[in-house]
């Protein structure tokens, strides 16, 4: 594709490497870069919350703003218009949650993700709230998902699944990320029935942070029957069907 490029939140981002190989186009370098940007020319933001202004001088899919709003957990919180898990950045409050016997999910970093930052208060664990810029009450849920959206609709799903390889006690069921024993699954019937309201909150999340794609994280909770958006990712994991419905999405859209 002709005059489009890619600019990667990081250097080293795997995902923008494997994108911009599969659409055969090149990405702009953090460093001594010679790319000039112009009107004529479009740049996919893979993550990026801050952007040169050579970017800014091209036609932009994902502005940084809007990418900006999804990394900040607490902007994300503020700005997503979405259901969400209830959420605080007082203290006393968090405490009051925990007196009460919930959970307390403190957020210690704000940009982080795969569960970076995360820390668990409760009092069945006995472990006192601390100090923390953003907390979440714990919403217990049988599955998560990651809903990817593009141009306002769905256009692929995968649900976190259990790792066979990971021994039980190695197994966190609450903080659900690779290192505790989960994969993104979506083969043999592992997406099962996908409730209506979970794609629903993604589509909301991601279109209220006036994002062009994401991919929300999505719980639900059975007994309420009410999906809970928990953070929107703007660079996620490529790989196989995932990596191919991005390049399908992003041919579709470029070359109209």
């Amino acid at each position: 594709m002709r005059n489009v490029i890619i600019y990667p939140y990081k250097a080293g981002s795997n995902s923008a490497r494997d994108l911009a190989q599969a659409l055969g186009v090149r990405r702009i370098s953090h460093t001594n870069s010679r790319f000039r940007g112009r009107a004529d020319k479009t740049v996919i933001n893979w993550g990026g919350s801050r952007t040169p202004d050579e970017v800014n001088n091209c036609r932009v899919i994902n502005p940084s703003d809007a990418v900006r709003r999804a990394s900040d957990k607490l902007e994300f919180f503020t700005n997503a218009n979405c259901r969400t898990p209830e959420w605080t950045t007082d203290r006393m409050e968090a405490i009051g949650w925990w007196d009460s016997g919930a959970i307390v999910v403190e957020r210690h970093i704000l940009n982080g993700n795969s569960g970076a930052g995360i820390r668990l208060a409760s009092r069945e664990s006995e472990t006192v709230v601390r100090d923390a810029p953003l907390y979440t009450k714990y919403v217990p849920k049988r599955h998560e998902y990651r809903i990817h959206v593009f141009g306002g609709e769905v256009m692929d799903i995968q649900r976190k699944a259990r790792r066979q390889d990971v021994p039980d006690e190695q197994v966190d069921w609450k903080i659900r990320n690779n290192d505790n024993g989960f994969i993104f699954a979506r083969n043999e019937g592992a997406l099962g029935d996908v409730p209506a309201d979970v794609l629903d909150q993604a589509r909301q999340a991601i279109n209220n942070l006036g994002l062009d794609f994401g991919a929300a994280d999505v719980i639900f909770n059975e007994h309420r029957q009410e999906a809970f958006v928990l953070e929107v990712n703007t660079a996620p994991g490529l790989s196989g069907t995932t990596l191919d419905n991005y390049v399908a999405a992003f041919r579709g859209l470029l070359e109209e």
